[in-house]
């Protein structure tokens, strides 16, 4: 029968699609709020180890408007908040920790560009202060910079690895992730799921990277970690139906897939799945199976894989139609003929709208063995009483 040409199937790294612009600020003011109250703490440390002389001519010029400032910013009131902080900032631009809370409140306001820029500011002056190259990376994280973003949590990870805090694994995988940087993706997904192996995403993360790369073994361990967190999440369904699959339970690989294709937006890789599932019934000559693979998996297919969904479930009804036809005339069961010519019709028509995905076997079919039970079906029914 031949190899079947299934389209390639890999999986995608879960969340599959990029985030939302929505999703992304969400996020992003999670983290700030996070990296803000770590990095005013550190700042202030940084501060006391500076020479004593200079601590004192730093500390007081802006002091009263920054204290003002972060009064009314704790209450919510950011627009009067961030007149006091930037007042603060011009009357003491050397202090880091101003231009910081700064970026805190203009994030808090959603004027994330700005605060990119105080970000940078407070680095300049406190590069030792890991917490602001995290916000900074929130603050291009929620403008969708994802390279930039990634990059500012590396260095901010490099510089102290006490920033890996909670709030910090979606982001920065998230970053990571839609920056195209898969091996960097890998990494900070395997050091998630060891500082926080109750945390989903990760695992989900790891293991797909795992299957792009056909390390079943490891894959299978971490999608059944991440299934163990989230059974009812139709993405690691979908995973884990091609782990099954690339195991060769088809099986299972075939119900998982059929569940996960309830989101829409796995369709069509269930739909790959399922007809790789039937390519392998049909290769091990269970034609029934095959043929209700076919079935089960043409609906959920865009059109251009239509036909080839409709040839090799063509192929495989006929071979079971073969078996029906054999089981029928060695009993002499007159009543399985009208019910063998309409499933001969069918087929017939099926391998004709399946004619496009290989011209040669289609031909083959319809020429060789169509005519053939045509022949042997019109005979049995000759040989039926009331036949003509």
């Amino acid at each position: 029968m031949g190899v079947l040409a299934a389209p390639g199937v890999r999986a995608q790294t879960a969340p599959a699609a990029a985030q939302t612009a929505e999703q992304a600020k969400e996020d992003s003011a999670g983290l700030v709020e996070i990296a803000a109250l770590h990095a005013r703490e550190t700042a202030r440390t940084l501060e006391r180890q500076q020479p004593a002389h200079g601590r004192a001519a730093r500390s007081n010029a802006g002091e009263a408007q920054y204290v003002l400032g972060m009064a009314w910013l704790m209450r919510d009131q950011v627009d009067s908040a961030l007149g006091l902080l930037r007042q603060a900032v011009t009357d003491n631009p050397d202090m880091a920790r101003f231009h910081g809370d700064l970026a805190f409140g203009l994030a808090a306001a959603g004027h994330w560009t700005e605060a990119e820029e105080q970000y940078r500011a407070a680095i300049q002056l406190q590069e030792k202060n890991a917490w602001y190259y995290v916000g900074l990376g929130a603050a291009q994280t929620a403008q969708e910079h994802w390279t930039q973003a990634a990059a500012s949590f590396t260095l901010a990870v490099n510089a102290d690895s006490a920033v890996i805090v909670h709030q910090l694994v979606g982001p920065a995988g998230t970053a990571f992730q839609n920056a195209g940087m898969r091996q960097e993706l890998e990494d900070w997904s395997r050091v998630c799921t060891i500082r926080f192996p109750a945390e989903p995403t990760p695992w989900l993360r790891l293991a797909s990277a795992e299957y792009t790369r056909h390390d079943t073994v490891a894959g299978l361990a971490d999608i059944r970690r991440y299934r163990s967190l989230r059974p009812e999440d139709p993405t690691g369904k979908m995973l884990y139906a091609e782990f099954l699959l690339a195991e060769g339970k088809n099986d299972s690989a075939l119900a998982f897939a059929l569940d996960a294709s309830s989101d829409s937006s796995l369709r069509q890789i269930a739909a790959t799945v399922i007809y790789n599932v039937g390519g392998h019934y049909l290769r091990a000559e269970k034609y029934d199976s095959a043929a209700k693979a076919f079935e089960m998996g043409r609906p959920l297919a865009p059109a251009t894989y239509l036909p080839q969904f409709d040839l090799y479930m063509g192929v495989a009804q006929l071979r079971v139609l073969g078996k029906q036809y054999n089981d029928a005339a060695q009993g002499s069961d007159c009543h399985r003929v009208p019910v063998l010519d309409s499933m001969l019709t069918a087929i017939v028509a099926t391998v004709n709208a399946g004619a496009s995905a290989d011209t040669s076997l289609a031909r083959q079919v319809l020429e060789g063995p169509v005519p053939q039970y045509r022949h042997a079906i019109d005979n049995f029914k000759h040989q039926c009483p009331g036949g003509n």
